[in-house]
Parts: structure tokens; sequence; C-alpha cells
């Protein structure tokens, strides 16, 4: 569900995060997107400035998803070790 957010509206993504100047960021892009994709003469522009919000918040996602990812796996690995511990005597 957020992949469709970041990729679609990329500012809602940050926004929903509260990433505050992520979201100004990826706002100022994403409204040159649209801005540009309103005139007729700047339509050639306009996918540069979405791809542009939609990569910035699809690596802050990813990024988000990898932290995660590390997280687990840490606790997962002290978990293991603290139960395969001979008991100090």
């Amino acid at each position: 569900m957020m992949y469709l957010c970041a990729v679609f509206i990329p500012p809602l993504y940050f926004l929903i995060r509260g990433k505050w100047v992520s979201f100004i960021i990826n706002s100022i892009f994403y409204g040159l997107a649209c801005l540009f994709a309103l005139s007729i003469v700047g339509l050639p522009v306009a996918p540069f400035f979405w791809i542009v919000a939609a990569a910035h918040a699809g690596f802050s996602l990813r990024k988000e998803m990898m932290v995660e990812q590390a997280t687990l796996i840490a606790e997962k690995m002290a978990e293991k070790i603290a139960k395969n511990q001979p008991p100090s005597q």
C-alpha cells in the first residue's frame, strides 16, 4: 500500500510518515510536475519532476524497510545467542 502511495502521490507518503522536510521538498517537485503537466509547453518536462519525486519517496521507503529488516534480524540473532549460552556459574 505504501509503495502505491510513494509512486503515485509521493508527498502524501512523507506526510503520513511525518517527515516534514522531505514532505516540503517532495511537494515542490510534485507541484512542478503537476504545473508543467497542466501547461502544453511544459508537458515533456513534467515526467522528469514526477520521476524525481517518486524516486525520492521510493528510496526513503526502501531505506525504512531495510532498517526494519536489519533490526528484526539483529533481534533474532540476539535471542539465539542468549538461548545458546551456557549458564554462568
